[in-house]
This record gives C-alpha cells, structure tokens and sequence, in this order.
C-alpha cells in the first residue's frame, strides 16, 4: 500500500511507485540526503530510507537509469492543503 500526499504533481511513474513526497522525512525529491546511512534515515534510524527503498524498487525493475532524471521544483499551491501553511501571529502585527 502506497499513501498519496495528493501533491498535485506526481511523479511515481518516475520512482517505482514510491513516493518520496510521503515516504522520505524529508519529503527529498531528488535523491536521498547526505545524512542517510546503511539503508537508513538519520531522523528515525528504524524507518528505511526512501530513496534507498526508490533504488532498490528500480533496479528490480531494471530502470535504475531512471535515477538521473532531475525532477523540477514543486509547485505546492497544486497540493491538497494550498502549499506550506504559514501562520499569523496577532500579536506581531505590522
């Protein structure tokens, strides 16, 4: 079972049908970060690394050529919930 963050701009056709939006802690999408170690994520060491999870799926498939397509910066107003939620103190106001 894969989960949807409904992005608006998916990209598992490109991923092996993992999504990184939702699976990495980071929600990388281009590759795993530096901190990744054994397979692993360095922000919960018991959760799989999402991109390692991406490689291992690809080359299963043997797509692992696929690894170098850049993906584009998201456009997160497409998303779900409108893009990065920002809040407003009202007692800060300008």
């Amino acid at each position: 079972e894969e989960r949807c963050g409904l992005c608006g701009e998916c990209i598992l056709a490109s991923t092996g049908g993992i999504c990184p939006v939702i699976r990495c802690s980071k929600s990388i999408l281009n590759g795993p970060c530096g901190g990744s170690s054994n397979g692993k994520c360095e922000i919960d060491p018991d959760t799989a690394c999402a991109w390692a999870l991406i490689y291992e799926q690809l080359k299963r498939q043997g797509r692992e050529a696929s690894l170098c397509e850049v993906f584009p910066v998201k456009d997160w107003s497409k998303s779900r919930d409108g893009g990065p939620r920002k809040y407003v103190r009202e007692d800060v106001l300008l």
